[in-house]
């Protein structure tokens, strides 16, 4: 289980090691799909150290870290709505990652992250909690659907020139 783990929140010192776990589970996960030009672009943009800093300062969002001892195992990010739904809810909300390291997949870990976004978005009396997952990605497809998530539209997500098919999932709060 996940026992012996620190939550906490981000803070501008975690901006390097938050950014450098972000690429490396972004890359444990799907960097067999691209062509090295795509992944060098996108984690350039995705996980520099500025766009960290920037999301950490970010008021509209909560970013969440898990520690196992020095360890970060895990984070999770959420903010406002920026997924192309045509006629979101006034004030929904989204979960944008929610990234585990290999060695915690399976311990239900994922599942205290799920609950604290879910709890998150409810305390912001949000009406609807979005979050974009890769098509493929069967794994996270079923976790979300386990916790009420339903598919409500698709798109597409670049990564550098390779537009990758996802699911717009919705959970109604």
């Amino acid at each position: 289980m996940s026992e012996g783990l620190h939550i906490r929140l981000a803070i501008d010192p975690d901006a390097p090691a938050l950014a450098a776990f972000g690429a490396k589970t972004f890359l444990e996960t799907f960097g067999h799909l691209y062509p090295p030009e795509d992944k060098e672009f996108f984690l350039s943009h995705r996980f520099s150290l500025e766009r960290t800093l920037q999301d950490i300062r970010d008021p509209a969002r909560v970013m969440n870290m898990v520690y196992r001892g020095d360890d970060l195992v895990a984070f999770l990010d959420c903010g406002p709505m920026t997924l192309p739904v045509a006629a979101p809810e006034p004030d929904a909300l989204e979960l944008y990652r929610l990234y585990l390291d290999e060695t915690q997949k399976g311990t239900g870990l994922a599942h205290r992250l799920m609950d604290m976004a879910i709890h998150w978005a409810r305390d912001k009396h949000a009406p609807a909690l979005y979050l974009g997952v890769w098509s493929q990605n069967e794994r996270a497809k079923r976790l979300y659907t386990k916790y009420g998530f339903e598919i409500v539209g698709a798109y597409h997500f670049k990564v550098g020139n390779t537009l990758d098919d996802e699911r717009i999932m919705r959970l109604a709060l």
